[in-house]
């Protein structure tokens, strides 16, 4: 199947905050993306609904405003997936470097894993070599 997503997505678990009907209202986020993100909530959500959200991840706050694209109900939890639809360019922006952060926080763990092993090997190779000659 060809992956149709635009921009890579990363499970982040965060608080998403929004303001309807004169109250304001907390969700998580599943995942996140530069195109969107994936919320949980318990309360009704509708397709094709517009809100304004503050997302709220690792101390940053990134506002901006999104469309309801798909519901899914599992019980007393609504999950949504989110387009966004107008961020400012610096809000844009502090999501950029927080997608970014992320992005090399998994390549860090795989360059540091390797760095592990072959150091490991080498350690193994010098103790071959000059320990039991």
């Amino acid at each position: 199947m060809d992956e149709k997503r635009r921009f890579p997505r990363f499970p982040v678990s965060g608080t998403v905050i929004c303001s309807r009907y004169g109250r304001e209202m907390t969700m998580r986020t599943l995942n996140i993306s530069l195109g969107g993100l994936k919320l949980e909530t318990n309360f009704d959500l509708r397709s094709g609904e517009t809100m304004d959200l503050t997302i709220l991840i690792n101390g940053t706050r990134i506002q901006c405003r999104g469309t309801i694209l798909t519901i899914e109900e599992f019980g007393n939890k609504v999950q949504a997936r989110l387009r966004f639809t107008r961020t400012s360019n610096s809000e844009y922006r502090k999501l950029c470097d927080h997608l970014h952060t992320l992005y090399w926080g998994r390549f860090q763990k795989w360059v540091i894993g390797g760095i592990f092993i072959l150091s490991a090997y080498l350690a193994y190779l010098f103790i071959r070599t000059y320990l039991f000659q």
